[in-house]
């Protein structure tokens, strides 16, 4: 068989996985999980926290939010479909990780074709995390005698952005382009930055508001400058991908 036609190197949607987080058990979460089971179809399961946190109000091992994982592939693409509406078929470049998985936000669920807004629901977004990749992975994570997938086999950004746009007709903005050089600065809307980011920021600012959010490559490395607001003052905070917080600035006044 041609190498080209190697059903092994097609890359493919293993999973999806949808998550609203409430930070909090009660009503609150229930609603949520009415409002993910209307979308996606599914009966959500609890998330817990891994760790007490007080300036978050977390404690470990307490339900803080909800989730669905997809694996039937009508069930996904028929998500999908109706997710890239919702974004109107663009997404950022930086929503594709190195391991070529894709994750974006959804503001509102009501957002979704045939969603209505409900008032005994309220407002819930949600995060969503597609994973790509090459048949093969399951040797990674089984029990006995795992082993590492090679590099070679692994689905990279660039091949993942280049196969959701062909698949999905998608638009990433920033790819391809001139304009992603290393210095180049890119706004990330606020209610899109990772929740380690959130939760970063929080800890290096308590009580802050986060009100602009911009990503960077410095040294080949991504960095977030998150711009929060606190008792009149206002903050720079630098934060690495993986949740790092690598510097806190209070910004001067102009006079």
């Amino acid at each position: 068989m041609n190498q080209s036609m190697n059903p092994m190197r097609v890359p493919r949607i293993t999973k999806v996985s949808v998550n609203i987080g409430v930070g909090e058990g009660g009503q609150r979460l229930q609603l949520a999980e009415k409002a993910l089971e209307m979308v996606t179809g599914m009966t959500p399961v609890r998330t817990l926290a891994t760790s007490t946190n007080r300036d978050l109000g977390t404690r470990k091992g307490a339900p803080i939010g909800c989730k669905v994982t997809i694996r039937d592939n009508e069930t996904i693409n028929a998500f999908l479909k109706d997710a890239f509406w919702v974004r109107q078929h663009t997404l950022p470049s930086y929503n594709f990780d190195a391991s070529g998985n894709l994750s974006f936000g959804i503001t509102d669920y009501t957002d979704f074709p045939g969603q209505k807004y409900d008032p005994d629901i309220g407002i819930f977004g949600m995060d969503v995390n597609v994973v790509l990749e090459r048949p093969g992975h399951r040797v990674s994570r089984r029990r006995k005698q795992s082993r590492r997938v090679s590099a070679s086999h692994r689905v990279g950004p660039d091949e993942s952005r280049a196969w959701f746009s062909k698949s999905y007709n998608l638009k990433i903005v920033g790819y391809g382009e001139e304009a992603e050089a290393e210095d180049d600065e890119i706004d990330v809307p606020v209610d899109e930055l990772p929740d380690n980011i959130k939760q970063a920021v929080e800890s290096a600012v308590p009580g802050g508001k986060i009100t602009e959010a911009e990503l960077e490559m410095e040294d080949g490395q991504q960095i977030y400058e998150v711009t929060v607001e606190k008792d009149g003052k206002e903050f720079e905070v630098e934060v690495s991908k993986d949740g790092e917080v690598l510097e806190i600035e209070l910004e001067e006044e102009e006079e």
